[in-house]
């Protein structure tokens, strides 16, 4: 079975060419490495289109999120039996565990965020 054929004004056919000095095409690198694009592809976007594309999420921030997520659900789950009255043995320290994990957890990603290396 063929490629099927593209339409002649579907083509891409033109090239266009620009100079960059080094800080200006490191920028373009990195920019397009955190979007997760080739680099033409990336200058592609930004000119037909005028914006950046969202640089996409590092793979140990998400692992981190949803951790995070899950410690939130089991505060959420330990705080509905307080209130509600059976308040079992240990879950004042707990939830102080959960709680101090949490914090630790969001100060750790708030500092990464300044980080050189996304």
């Amino acid at each position: 079975m063929a490629r099927p054929k593209i339409l002649q004004d579907k083509k891409r056919v033109f090239k266009i060419t620009i100079r960059l000095n080094v800080a200006e095409r490191l920028q373009v690198q990195q920019s397009a490495k955190a979007a997760g694009m080739s680099n033409y592809l990336f200058a592609r976007e930004k000119l037909l289109k005028g914006r950046v594309p969202e640089p996409k999420m590092a793979r140990i921030d998400i692992d981190v999120y949803v951790e995070l997520k899950k410690i939130g659900t089991n505060i959420n789950q330990l705080a509905k039996h307080a209130n509600s009255g059976r308040f079992p043995f240990g879950i004042t320290s707990a939830l102080r565990k959960l709680s101090e994990q949490q914090h630790f957890i969001i100060k750790l990603l708030l500092n990464d965020s300044q980080s050189k290396d996304r």
